[in-house]
């Protein structure tokens, strides 16, 4: 009898365990599972709570789960969060709560952008205020004495080139001064996806009266995608 008993606490503390690991967001539209063990007395429930209170969650239709753990792609990538195929895969190993809330808000972003292309993108508005800000960057690049290559004002896509003449030749606390009131980040420089991440960052948790006024497009398209469930 000892025997069953004991194999009986055993599953039951098996099943608790596994259960701790599992949360779900948005009245159970979003399945999460922590993989990995977080750092010890990191809160996790708190991150999830900021992003339930941040995220309209008609924005998060899309979005089947999120898993939190040790991933070799997002280490091989030197990632530390990652949105793929209906799933946002995070990295287990965080500093501090505000950081991971700020991981689950980037990728959101891309899968929003992602799911609402054609709105997006389609009439062009958005890609011409980029190339407009980048080509004013270029202008205070030339300025300062430093030649920018042709594609920083033609290209919108990610390229690696450009993006090396960002970090090497140019350098983020020179970009960083450069871009004031021009971008709201050195990253949305990089490319248009991440002009429209960035942005929907600082839509949802940061300045948006800044964003509105540099960013007029931009923070338009923000408006409409954030507010569409109220039409």
């Amino acid at each position: 009898m000892t025997d069953k008993y004991d194999q009986i606490i055993t599953e039951r503390i098996r099943r608790s365990n596994y259960a701790s690991k599992e949360r779900y967001l948005f009245n159970g539209a979003v399945f999460v599972f922590v993989k990995d063990p977080l750092p010890k007395n990191f809160n996790l429930d708190f991150v999830l709570k900021k992003l339930q209170d941040i995220i309209p969650s008609h924005l998060v239709f899309d979005l089947d789960a999120i898993y939190i753990g040790n991933f070799d792609f997002l280490k091989e990538r030197e990632y530390t969060a990652t949105y793929e195929d209906g799933a946002i895969y995070v990295t287990n190993e965080q500093d501090n709560e505000k950081d991971m809330v700020q991981d689950f808000i980037h990728e959101i972003s891309h899968m929003i952008e992602e799911v609402n292309a054609a709105d997006v993108y389609s009439d062009k508005s958005l890609e011409n205020e980029f190339l407009k800000k980048r080509r004013t960057l270029s202008s205070l690049l030339e300025s300062e004495g430093v030649r920018p290559p042709a594609l920083l004002m033609r290209q919108s896509e990610f390229n690696p080139h450009l993006d090396q003449f960002f970090v090497k030749k140019v350098g983020y606390p020179l970009l960083t001064t450069l871009i004031n009131g021009i971008f709201n980040s050195p990253y949305a420089v990089t490319s248009l996806r991440e002009y429209f991440a960035r942005g929907f960052e600082e839509f949802v948790m940061g300045d948006r009266h800044y964003l509105r006024k540099i960013s007029p497009v931009l923070y338009s398209k923000l408006e409409e995608l954030v507010y569409s469930d109220e039409v």
